[in-house]
């Protein structure tokens, strides 16, 4: 299992001209521990790492069990605090790499291998397992991101964590992107970065969205037993007329994400006559507004999934409006479950009461 999903990851990376920019002069590897694994050997990784073939990634080897690697030796020190983070990759040093992170909210964390002790150094295979304890010390959990500024004869590093090998490379491949923005649009960012508080943020980058399906209410229909005032369904209504209602998406593909519902159980636009149509599309239109006012996006994608191959996991008919923002990748990669951006979503709440007379007029 591993493997092929160490597999998956690298065929996402070499599609990838802009990770190309971000593979260090050492190159980069992106490795998987099989589960409650305690050693190197039971890491998947590349062997010779991923490097760059006529402009583009490439991994120089097929992916295999690892007998040697700082990175294997980096996820087998991770996991021992939080066994889910199974993946990593290491990528290029860059202040601004490092502020793309913390704009999408990934936990970051570091430490000096200046400060690194003498029996640490003397001790081989050390200073990478005493590296992710300082930071995880530093940060009070394991983070996402834990870089360091190098040393003499050590180049600096950013290491990104994961659960999977693929969600670890779709992620690295949104933050080349987002790199590669700022970087032709000359955007300034300090050398110094300021690592956010660890008890608040501004938006939040998950990549376990897919743990939807495991937290699902235990009811035929979500949205009916929300409309039935279930009370063991957690729901976050603003609106409700009796003929349609307006929710926060509580499993957000962005910030301020809304969803229009009617209130009797459709599975398809065209059980809709006229009248319902028309009341159901005004109240879209109150939605945007109110997304507008409240989060100010740049702009809104509004969307219907019928079926689950058109990525709907609800069978009960409802119309997303989804805040859109400049510097995120594409729409394609959000409704595919890669990445969530959100402000706390109680935060969002009360705003979006706060400006609530916008659905009533």
């Amino acid at each position: 299992m591993e493997k092929k999903d160490v597999q998956k990851a690298v065929r996402i990376l070499e599609s990838s001209p802009e990770f190309t920019a971000i593979i260090p002069e050492v190159r980069s590897n992106i490795v998987m521990a099989m589960e409650n694994a305690e050693t190197i050997n039971q890491v998947v990784g590349i062997p010779g790492r991923i490097t760059i073939v006529n402009g583009m990634p490439k991994a120089t080897m097929d992916p295999d069990f690892m007998t040697s690697s700082h990175m294997a030796r980096l996820v087998i020190s991770v996991i021992k605090h939080n066994p889910s983070k199974r993946s990593a990759i290491n990528i290029k040093y860059d202040p601004i790499i490092l502020e793309v992170c913390r704009k999408l909210g990934l936990e970051i964390s570091s430490y000096d291998r200046v400060h690194e002790p003498d029996k640490v150094k003397e001790r081989e295979g050390s200073t990478i397992p005493w590296g992710v304890e300082t930071a995880i010390e530093k940060s009070g959990k394991v983070p996402d991101i834990i870089y360091h500024k190098g040393a003499w004869g050590k180049e600096p590093m950013i290491c990104l964590l994961g659960s999977r090998a693929c969600e670890v490379a779709e992620i690295v491949v949104c933050i080349a992107k987002l790199t590669e923005i700022r970087k032709k649009e000359g955007l300034l960012i300090p050398e110094k970065v300021i690592e956010p508080p660890r008890d608040c943020h501004d938006v939040l980058f998950a990549t376990t969205r897919k743990s939807w399906d495991n937290k699902k209410d235990e009811v035929p229909c979500v949205f009916c037993a929300i409309a039935e005032g279930n009370p063991k369904v957690k729901e976050m209504v603003l609106y409700n007329d009796k003929e349609n209602m307006v929710l926060m998406n509580i499993f957000p593909y962005n910030r301020g994400h809304l969803e229009v519902v009617p209130v009797k159980h459709f599975t398809d636009l065209n059980e809709l006559n006229l009248e319902e149509m028309g009341k159901l599309f005004y109240l879209v239109q109150k939605s945007m507004s109110l997304i507008r006012e409240v989060i100010k996006p740049d702009g809104i994608n509004i969307g219907i999934n019928l079926g689950k191959t058109a990525g709907s996991s609800i069978k009960h008919l409802h119309i997303h409006i989804v805040p859109r923002f400049k510097y995120e990748s594409g729409f394609m990669e959000t409704i595919a479950d890669t990445r969530i951006i959100e402000e706390d979503i109680d935060i969002t709440y009360n705003k979006f009461i706060e400006e609530i007379e916008i659905l009533k007029r």
